[in-house]
């Protein structure tokens, strides 16, 4: 049987590496498996591509069955791969953000925006397969094994993005962003593609603190401890490049990514370990970091 990358977080947690063959892509994008008995939720399946990965690690971890599966938000390393997860394990229902649902019933134009703005990414990542709207469960709380697990909206990576609470775990999805683990200070940086409105995401981060979680599962990456005070650096960290970039604009600057992201890892905190990723890692987060600057570049050129 084919190696699968499974890290095992606790006795019924399971963090699953989804890598693809891209510049970077290792331990980036992943899929979160609960499991009791023979039996399984997973939290963000990915994309299309890595299905088989993925259902290698089921396998692997002795599962025969999927009760639910857990969307933060329907973006295509997310959740793309949903359809082709149920065409191997038909029991799930899929619970989602009540604006996903017809996305997932008919992803075509969610497939050609994807392609529109990824280019070449959104054809690694493959096209999703629709799902039955009979499947899906808009932000349902579910009871399961004796566990409740709680959705929560929590707009501003994307509109339609929840989190999960199961005891003191949150499955933040891109709330507070992407984080990079290392043996350093963690480099972690905001997930703010436009259209962004920042006091949207600034507003469900606040949500998220106020329900005071012990444990944050990334979906970029990993999990963290003392979840609470991670999701105050992000609010800290969001609040920061905004007044950078705002200062820019009142100088009279350009909104010049290339400049605002130098200015960036000179003083924030967050990404100060920017220089010590890998090479590969740091190619990969220099396309993000900008494509975040972007989302925040794009609301402030707006405002007065």
């Amino acid at each position: 049987m084919t190696h699968t990358p499974i890290h095992r977080i606790s006795e019924d947690l399971f963090l699953v590496d989804l890598d693809l063959p891209l510049t970077g892509f290792r331990h980036f994008i992943s899929s979160w498996v609960l499991t009791a008995d023979d039996r399984a939720i997973v939290v963000d399946p990915g994309p299309s591509s890595t299905i088989p990965i993925l259902c290698n690690a089921l396998m692997e971890l002795g599962v025969k069955g999927i009760d639910y599966i857990l969307l933060t938000h329907i973006h295509l390393d997310h959740a793309g791969g949903s359809g082709d997860l149920i065409a191997k394990y038909p029991d799930p229902t899929v619970v989602c953000h009540p604006q996903a649902v017809d996305h997932l019933v008919d992803p075509a134009r969610l497939w050609h925006g994807s392609v529109k703005v990824l280019g070449d990414l959104a054809m690694t990542y493959g096209e999703p397969s629709p799902l039955t709207r009979d499947k899906l469960c808009p932000g349902c709380t579910i009871q399961w094994k004796g566990h409740e697990i709680e959705s929560l909206e929590t707009p501003g990576h994307a509109s339609h993005h929840l989190c999960f609470f199961l005891h003191d775990i949150v499955f933040a999805g891109e709330v507070a962003g992407i984080r990079v683990p290392s043996a350093n200070p963690a480099y972690m940086r905001p997930a703010t593609p436009p259209p962004f409105h920042p006091e949207v995401a600034l507003a469900s981060l606040s949500k998220v603190i106020a329900r005071g979680p012990q444990r944050i599962c990334f979906a970029h990456y990993g999990i963290a401890e003392n979840a609470v005070s991670v999701l105050e650096e992000a609010h800290r960290q969001m609040n920061l490049w905004l007044e950078i970039i705002e200062a820019r604009r009142d100088r009279g600057l350009a909104m010049d990514e290339e400049e605002i992201l130098v200015e960036i890892l000179a003083r924030d905190p967050g990404v100060r370990f920017f220089y010590e990723l890998e090479p590969d890692i740091q190619e990969r987060e220099r396309y993000f970091l900008k494509n975040s600057i972007k989302g925040m570049a794009g609301f402030i050129k707006g405002q007065p």
